[in-house]
Order: C-alpha cells, then structure tokens, then sequence
C-alpha cells in the first residue's frame, strides 16, 4: 500500500510541473493583430488594427507567417521565432519570456487572451494581438 501511495504522489508531482513545452504552445497560432502603441515624449499613440485581417501565425516549427497587409510590426513574409527565457539585453540581465523573431527581441505578455509583444524598451511599439 505505501508503495502504490509513493508512486501517486510521485506521478502526481510530475504531471503538475510545467515544461517548456506548456510555454511555448501559448504562442503557437494564428493571432490578429489589433493595436500597436507608441510611447514617446509628448505620450501615447497608437494604430488602430481591428479593422483590418493582418495575422501572424506562429507555427510550432519556429516559423512566423505574417500575413495581411503593412503594419506597424512586420512585413508579409516568413520569419524565424523563438518563443522562451533569454536576457533581453546583456548576459548580466535576467532572464525573461520574450520572443525573437529574427534578430529583434520582444517583451512578452498575456493577459484576458490578449497578447502583447514589446518594444517600447528600445523606443519601438508594443503590437496587441488577439487569438484569431
């Protein structure tokens, strides 16, 4: 009996830790985007998308298809990805969930289903996008 409550307790414990693979597949899939805010010094601006179909589609192959039109984010084409932990600037920061697509890192947020990919860090826009 304490053999087979040892085992549960076990499989118990492995089946709620999280792995790299429950990250990345919040990203993985079609997203529309919706928004895309600019900070400056005289404030906020923003770009209204909604009315429009541009999508980027994140594929779980490392692939981003972009698709839609021009924005303020990404050109229609096909990009590499990365979807995980990595310092944002130097070695010397820690790491955060970001993307990478290309060479160009994102800040990363998911918040009410939407998500929200950054760069007002380096005084470029945050794009808002919602799972289409």
């Amino acid at each position: 009996m304490k053999k087979a409550l040892i085992f549960l307790l076990i499989e118990f414990l492995i089946s709620n830790c999280s792995n790299d693979n429950d990250i990345s597949n919040q990203i993985v899939g079609n997203w529309k985007l919706t928004e895309a805010k600019f900070y400056g010094l005289e404030g906020e601006d923003s770009i209204d998308y909604s009315n429009k179909n541009i999508n980027y589609n994140f594929k779980s192959n490392g692939i981003l298809v972009v698709s839609g039109g021009d924005n303020a984010g990404y050109a229609n084409g096909e990009y590499h990805y990365f979807f995980g932990k990595d310092h944002l600037g130097g070695n010397t920061d820690p790491k955060i969930l970001l993307v990478k697509i290309n060479i160009s890192k994102w800040t990363y947020g998911l918040t009410n289903g939407k998500m929200t990919l950054g760069q007002s860090y380096v005084d470029g826009p945050n794009l808002i996008f919602e799972r289409n």
